[in-house]
């Protein structure tokens, strides 16, 4: 799964790397939790054709058809494997995809019956990358628009799967252009390359969603000399 990602580059950094024209306000994010607003790029038409656009999104995918946004919480993944099939997401994966900007991400390894490490997972070399994501737009009752996203997952790659079993899918730069237009699909939906990820344990601060600041992202004293990722 994908439950905690950071976000820190800088808005021409991003601006670089996915093609947005927008300048959108962004702080560094070091521990991005679920039902947030986060960034993420659509693609959408103008007189020039469709070009990529930067929005931000409910973390925590609210179907168009739901009642209220109040179960979108259980709604921050969404399992590659099933997508295109389950109805809260098949309409989302067809025609509204998008990416997800991230550093890194956050996961927990099991260390004993209630205790877990976190460590801090990224490219070696990919510092800004992006999780293939789906979004919604939902209308409640009185009129107000919601925007929302979730984020895809597959098994993990073999290099971190002791970490966990699955991760969130990080799509390579050259692979944006088909996941947004919808012309690349299960082809896409792969783990990444094992030999690419880079990984350490970071304090157990992370889990307190109330943290965010620059050590969260520091490997803690007994990682060795692997180092700081960003």
């Amino acid at each position: 799964m994908c439950g905690r990602f950071s976000l820190t580059s800088s808005t021409e950094a991003m601006q670089s790397l996915f093609g947005f024209s927008e300048r959108p306000n962004l702080a560094p994010r070091y521990n991005i939790a679920p039902t947030t607003n986060i960034s993420a790029i659509r693609l959408e038409e103008g007189e020039e054709g469709h070009k990529p656009h930067h929005f931000f999104a409910h973390w925590g995918l609210i179907p168009s058809w739901a009642k209220s946004p109040e179960f979108s919480a259980r709604m921050i993944n969404a399992r590659s494997e099933t997508v295109a099939e389950k109805p809260a997401f098949r309409a989302a994966y067809k025609s509204r995809r998008c990416l997800i900007p991230a550093n890194s991400f956050f996961e927990w390894q099991k260390t004993g019956k209630s205790t877990k490490q976190p460590w801090l997972i990224g490219i070696a070399d990919m510092p800004l990358f992006a999780f293939a994501g789906l979004w919604e737009s939902w209308i409640s009752p009185d009129g107000e628009k919601i925007k929302s996203c979730t984020i895809l997952t597959t098994t993990a790659a073999k290099s971190i799967e002791f970490i966990h079993p699955r991760m969130p899918v990080i799509l390579d730069t050259s692979d944006h252009d088909a996941w947004l237009n919808g012309k690349g699909g299960e082809d896409l939906l792969k783990p990444f390359a094992a030999d690419r990820m880079q990984f350490y344990e970071v304090s157990s601060r992370v889990g307190n969603v109330r943290n965010d600041d620059e050590n969260l992202i520091e490997p803690t004293d007994k990682t060795g000399t692997q180092g700081r990722l960003f």
